[in-house]
């Protein structure tokens, strides 16, 4: 909470420099909803799923601030309330999602970008790409991002940037004293443009990770580097692709039990936007991934998931997305003293969205959410999770 409020310090203190910017855009929007959850628990049909009305307060303040040109500043802070019905041990879920981006034109060739991210509660779904949470339970995830883009030429961009991740239970019970982390990261990328409608890229990352603590005969610490290259394409003026590829290699500090890991790496974008009130992205990934299972190193993930926006009028906006993951763990990477072995998940998430803006600033929301997992993981619940929601969205100013 110390640096939930640090932050909610500095929007204010950046509110008080206002004479001293070209504009002050300040924005304040409330949404409400009530809910239905056939599960909440996120259990199998065999220990009787329990369904729950729910209702949910959130509140997003943002703020944007533009010196000249040269420098801007934004905060975006959103807290969440989630009340359940029919939860008997702890009702309320209390969410915090707090980000702030900085940039700087030092010189026409020189641009310094800083970033920090905190989320603060609790993640029962899938929630991001690079956010590895493993139990379903407090916790604070940091990201924070620094990086200095560099002009060679007209044509060339130099991207050097460093990362520094954290984890945090803030339950220090048996569950989770071991899955505290950090990782610093740093990359290096060479794009080039090559013409108008085309770019190359060159990239280098390396990655330390590191347990708060680790159990007894399973040291998870572990380095990592990615080498690769990338190319951008706009096919048409409704058509945009990108492609990725390298070989991720990961040595372990328990180099005795634990042979290095080397595997290929490989991401794909499309965009297609065929007229200006559509836009869908199909985006698909694989790479050695974090481990979301405790007795795990790591798992081998593909990823795939496909996004639609659609503005059907001027006041009503549909919205899509679908995800499907595959986790493969391999037990020479398991816990050494464990009996398990090799195994997979597969999790998929759908959801969708109705917008319609009945009022000025005023929307009507519905929304639909349907999860999945399926695990032959000993000890891992499988689940199927529906969620509706109705709601009423308004910007406050």
């Amino acid at each position: 909470m110390k640096r939930i409020c640090t932050a909610l310090l500095a929007l204010l203190a950046a509110s008080s420099v206002a004479m001293a910017v070209e504009e002050v855009p300040f924005h304040l929007f409330n949404r409400f909803r009530v809910g239905y959850d056939n599960n909440i628990y996120r259990v199998s049909d065999d220990h009787n799923p329990e369904e729950s009305l729910r209702l949910i307060e959130e509140v997003t303040a943002l703020l944007n601030l533009n010196f000249h040109n040269h420098t801007s500043f934004s905060i975006r802070y959103t807290p969440s309330i989630t009340w359940y019905e029919a939860r008997e041990d702890d009702k309320v879920d209390v969410l915090h999602d707090l980000s702030a981006d900085f940039s700087h034109k030092i010189s026409d060739t020189l641009t310094l970008n800083l970033g920090d991210s905190l989320r603060a509660g609790q993640l029962p779904e899938l929630h991001s790409d690079d956010y590895v949470v493993r139990e379903d339970d407090d916790n604070y995830y940091n990201s924070a991002i620094a990086a200095l883009l560099y002009n060679v030429g007209p044509n060339t961009r130099i991207d050097l940037s460093g990362r520094f991740i954290s984890l945090t239970y803030t339950d220090d019970g048996a569950a989770h004293k071991y899955d505290d982390y950090i990782s610093p990261v740093g990359g290096l990328t060479v794009r080039q443009q090559l013409n108008s409608l085309a770019a190359a890229m060159a990239d280098f990352r390396y990655q330390r990770l590191l347990y708060d603590k680790n159990p007894e005969g399973f040291d998870r610490d572990s380095t990592m580097i990615f080498a690769g290259v990338g190319y951008e394409q706009t096919l048409s003026s409704y058509f945009i692709g990108s492609l990725r590829g390298g070989v991720e290699q990961r040595w372990y500090d328990d180099d005795e039990f634990y042979d290095d890991q080397t595997q290929p790496y490989g991401e794909l974008s499309l965009t297609f936007l065929p007229v200006a009130d559509f836009r869908t992205t199909l985006s698909a990934s694989y790479s050695i991934y974090e481990s979301d299972i405790s007795n795990y190193m790591s798992q081998n993930r593909t990823y795939l998931s496909l996004s639609a926006a659609w503005e059907v009028t001027s006041r009503l906006g549909l919205y899509a997305s679908v995800i499907y993951s595959h986790n493969d763990y391999d037990a020479d990477y398991a816990k050494s003293d464990s009996e398990l072995k090799d195994g997979a998940e597969d999790t998929f998430a759908f959801s969708t969205r109705a917008a319609f803006e009945f009022y000025r600033h005023n929307w009507l929301e519905v929304c639909y959410q349907f999860i999945k997992l399926d695990s032959d993981i000993p000890g891992r619940e499988e689940f199927d999770n529906h969620r509706v929601d109705v709601g009423w969205r308004i910007q406050l100013f």
